[in-house]
């Protein structure tokens, strides 16, 4: 089997793959292809001349790649804390880098049921590849999440009782690699160095697409006679490491047909879909929503997943407290809602005249793009549980919200009814403190890395850090300042641990 193992991988990109698990050592590997080498034989592979794809990887070279991967999944152990169905659901992917073998895993992290063990076992499953190759992982990422999945969902009824020998489960992990392989014949985009991420603009025409897009790219001196787009217009964009591909699809009647009949072509491969629909003009309501469903018909016939952020255009201060805009929020939300089988329609009303409402809404879908926020999330509630923060954001250094953590005492220290109506207020301000900040530090009129702002009964701590060469930032809601001394003692942990997570996310 070992041989079966190498001949696959020997022109694949792909060059092993490795099951790691908590057991009673710790972090451990459980499953390693191909096998760890002896230290003899790896410095003998070492000095050999012959070029192949197979890894030369060292016992403790899979040891130090569980510890690193279990670590993001578990951190200090409070994760255990958690009811034990909480467990049963959790289900990460991770781009994780390990720079001193050259390497960059896909890495799945769940936890599995176990008849020896009182809670669920944290486990990760890492796909490696050669760091030069890594875009391979982006751009194909959601089908390798698929065949990832359901691996597991039929392999974690093996391990039920105890963990097989490893030659009881190769041919199953040999199924496995042949199918990842099948996805790298037939790539859906070219492989190059290059992260290239696909998003699509939609609507009806007027609906504020391509104001909202000329917004985020502050190009403010062209909203003035701006023309309808005219078919597909595509730009792009630099963010998170990656080159975002804007397909703004025109929104005249007489386009729609075009993009849905040729769905391979301006649908396939989205990473991201924007619905735009004006909340002032409640009589095309329903042909918005006749047309949304053609596009989500035509997504999933192309067996795509897409996730869509709604935004709500046009909601002007000077309006939106109107009951006729109130009662036309409340009307098409209730009808996204009923259109949303998946959960709860994510929906951001901006206006043209307010910048932060237009960034928020599109920082939050560009984050959604990087396959490690919800693993930085994960991470953020531990930290947030260690901590007693009750609301923490993380941003770049541009003030795009990458990923947050919330608990519902926030609402008690704010006064606030609903958990989406705070979330709404800190998104929308935490780009302002960022510029704020930069605006003080260039200045010199702060010193320290750090700002604290009384709200009431609450406090607001504004963190700069240093994650290698990238500066980032953190917003923390807290109930009292000494909560500050906790934050600082415990934040270079959190940053150590999770530092490849947000390297991988922003570059």
């Amino acid at each position: 089997m070992k041989k079966n193992f190498n001949k696959l991988i020997e022109s694949s990109i792909i060059k092993g793959l490795a099951f790691c698990a908590f057991d009673t050592l710790g972090p451990q590997p459980i499953y390693m292809f191909p096998p760890p080498l002896e230290m003899e034989e790896l410095e003998i592979k070492k000095t050999e001349d012959k070029a192949d794809n197979i890894l030369t990887i060292s016992l403790r070279d899979y040891i130090q790649i569980a510890i690193k991967n279990i670590s993001l999944l578990i951190g200090d152990g409070a994760v255990y804390n958690k009811e034990i169905e909480i467990l049963r659901k959790y289900q990460y992917f991770g781009i994780i880098p390990f720079p001193d073998l050259q390497l960059t895993s896909l890495t799945y992290f769940h936890f599995i049921d176990i008849e020896s063990t009182e809670i669920p076992t944290a486990s990760a499953f890492c796909i490696l590849i050669d760091e030069k190759r890594r875009s391979f992982l982006y751009n194909n990422i959601n089908r390798l999440k698929n065949i990832v999945i359901d691996f597991f969902s039929e392999f974690d009824k093996k391990m039920i009782t105890e963990f097989p020998p490893q030659e009881q489960v190769e041919s199953d992990f040999n199924g496995l690699l042949k199918k990842i392989i099948t996805i790298e014949e037939t790539p859906s985009t070219p492989i190059s160095s290059q992260r290239k991420m696909k998003i699509l603009i939609a609507g009806l025409d007027n609906s504020g697409k391509t104001s909202f897009l000329l917004s985020v790219d502050r190009k403010f001196s062209k909203l003035i006679g701006l023309s309808p787009t005219r078919g597909a217009d595509v730009s792009s964009i630099e963010a998170l490491g990656a080159t975002i591909f804007l397909w703004d699809l025109g929104g005249q009647k007489k386009y729609h047909e075009k993009y849905l009949n040729k769905a391979q072509i301006y649908l396939f491969e989205a990473d991201l879909l924007f619905y735009f629909i004006d909340i002032r003009d409640r009589d095309r309501f329903e042909e918005s929503l006749e047309y949304l469903n053609k596009m989500k018909k035509a997504l999933s016939d192309l067996e795509q997943n897409t996730p869509i952020i709604y935004v709500l255009s046009k909601g002007d201060s000077d309006i939106i407290e109107s009951k006729e805009i109130k009662s036309n929020i409340k009307s098409i939300t209730n009808k996204l809602t009923k259109l949303s089988q998946d959960g709860p329609p994510e929906i951001y009303i901006t206006s043209l005249f307010e910048i932060f409402s237009i960034l928020r809404a599109f920082s939050s879908g560009v984050a959604k793009l990087s396959p490690n926020r919800n693993l930085v999330e994960h991470n953020l509630e531990e930290f947030s549980t260690t901590t007693g923060a009750f609301l923490i954001l993380l941003l770049s250094s541009d003030g795009l919200v990458l990923a947050e953590s919330f608990r519902p005492k926030a609402l008690k220290i704010t006064e606030m009814e609903k958990s989406e109506d705070l979330l709404n207020v800190f998104e929308v301000v935490a780009p302002q403190f960022t510029m704020l900040f930069k605006i003080f530090a260039n200045f010199k009129a702060t010193e320290k890395d750090e700002a604290t702002f009384k709200v009431s009964d609450s406090v607001i701590l504004f963190k700069k850090i240093r994650v290698l060469n990238y500066d980032m930032y953190v917003l923390f809601l807290l109930d009292e300042e000494n909560k500050k001394d906790l934050i600082n003692q415990n934040l270079q942990e959190f940053l150590k641990r999770t530092q490849d997570l947000l390297i991988r996310y922003i570059s």
